[in-house]
């Protein structure tokens, strides 16, 4: 290597404090190397042919996949970042965080020892504490319809019966059943559903919710678990751009590069920089084995119990109660879950509702419907189009079901988020805790709303253009 041309050379490598000529720089891009992921000058590959330079952001981009944090759990591609040993340590994690949240639930206090309220199941062995003491409320498990769910659900039910809490399994599922499941069983404490939502079809993961159905709280520092920020793609295919630190307020890597391109006024660099987005994820750094292994600990001697529930068909009347027993509408349902489009199938049936459920993409032909709704991966999330084709916002959607039932008796007002468009009922006819009322976040319990107040004349949808 010429030291003089290195010595001038801009190129340095992370970790390193010495500059690199420009063709060892191209080199180590050529093979990917790993801390090229975290280089400056990585889109700085003039001089590289166009398939190579392909292949090697294919290699970054499935290597800065991880395991990445969601809402409501965590998401990672199947057997390469998610398997049933990595599932298992972080199914601990979640039922360390159940088992202390439930041994703090109100109702649950009175049971506790004088002085050992607050106490965590985390610090109850350093405590001197013996966690069998706590309350053990049950988990509900479930999986969706990808090809990988069953195997990990396999792992998550393993793992919980392991740590000592008992286990509700109602099998094939979805993510708004569940939640309902998690209503109906009051013994339990929570959901575990092993689902890969909002993702391509190789990536699995798990969701975590309380009784009410929100996101199960994790301090995931507690554990030895470090948080990343990586930024992905537009589309969501990939992460590219990952960082070993955390982002810093005031620091933006995309406008470091765009005046690194000023410098060079390089064109390949600046198509791939508009590629990039700068909205960022969050990757789960998971400890190494040794310190993984003290997540292992049990809460008793014995193991969970493990009790199989028949729910879907539970699910399914407690759904027909939301439709009417009879309608002159004819009502449109497009999702790519098996089981919703059943669930549509059996409504029809057992209401005698003109219901047709078709796949997202299907083209086959459909006469006029009168109400549309698009149910996506996670069905508490839909869209809902009106008998002219267009959208109802979520928002606008919200404020004409309040205005329909609007009535000193009812029981029943629905709310609307703008920024993620999601709709929800609340509920205080059924609260089935000590809370004053219960969340339904349900596409098909809203469906079975509007179809009541629409055949009754209380409702005319008013949408905008897609």
């Amino acid at each position: 290597m010429d030291l003089s041309s290195a010595a001038a050379s801009p190129f340095v490598c992370p970790g390193s404090t010495q500059s690199v000529t420009r063709a060892v720089h191209l080199a180590r891009l050529n093979a990917a190397w790993p801390n090229c992921d975290q280089c400056e000058w990585r889109m700085h590959s003039e001089g590289l042919a166009e398939r190579t330079v392909q292949e090697t952001d294919c290699v970054r981009e499935l290597r800065a996949d991880g395991i990445r944090r969601t809402e409501f759990g965590i998401r990672g591609p199947y057997i390469n970042e998610l398997d049933r040993r990595t599932v298992a340590d972080l199914v601990r994690v979640f039922c360390s965080c159940f088992h202390e949240q439930s041994a703090l639930r109100p109702s649950d206090a009175s049971a506790m020892p004088a002085g050992r309220e607050g106490t965590s199941p985390i610090l109850a062995d350093v405590q001197g504490i013996e966690p069998g003491i706590m309350p053990q409320a049950a988990i509900v498990v479930g999986y969706d319809w990808r090809s990988s769910s069953p195997d990990i659900f396999v792992g998550v039910v393993a793992s919980i019966r392991e740590f000592g809490l008992p286990v509700i399994d109602i099998g094939r599922c979805t993510a708004a059943s569940i939640l309902e499941a998690a209503r109906t069983f009051s013994e339990c404490s929570g959901a575990i559903f092993v689902t890969g939502a909002a993702h391509g079809a190789a990536w699995t993961g798990l969701d975590a919710y309380d009784r009410k159905g929100d996101s199960l709280p994790v301090i995931w520092k507690e554990f030895g678990i470090r948080l990343q920020h990586v930024s992905i793609s537009p589309d969501g295919s990939g992460p590219q751009l990952p960082s070993s630190e955390p982002l810093l307020p005031g620091r933006d890597e995309r406008i470091a590069e765009l005046l690194e391109r000023l410098k060079y006024d390089d064109k390949t660099v600046e198509q791939r920089l508009l590629s990039i987005s700068s909205h960022p994820v969050l990757r789960l750094q998971l400890p190494d084995a040794e310190q993984r292994r003290a997540w292992s600990r049990r809460l008793t001697r014995r193991s969970g119990t493990h009790r199989v529930e028949e729910f879907e068909e539970r699910y399914r009347r407690w759904l027909a109660r939301w439709f009417p027993e009879r309608s002159t509408l004819r009502i449109l349902v497009r999702s790519d879950d098996l089981l919703i489009r059943q669930r549509c199938s059996w409504l029809a049936d057992f209401t005698g509702l003109e219901i047709i459920a078709r796949a997202l993409h299907e083209d086959s032909a459909i006469p006029a419907c009168e109400l549309t709704m698009t149910i996506a991966d996670d069905d508490r999330e839909f869209s809902v189009l009106n008998a002219r084709g267009l959208q109802v916002p979520a928002v606008d959607l919200a404020n004409q079901l309040n205005q329909a039932i609007r009535s000193r008796s009812s029981q029943l007002t629905a709310h609307a988020d703008a920024v993620s468009e999601r709709l929800w009922l609340t509920d205080a006819g059924r609260p089935s805790s000590a809370e004053a009322t219960e969340q339904i976040r349900d596409s098909m319990a809203v469906l079975g709303m509007l179809v009541r107040l629409a055949d009754s004349g209380r409702l005319i949808l008013t949408g905008v253009p897609k």
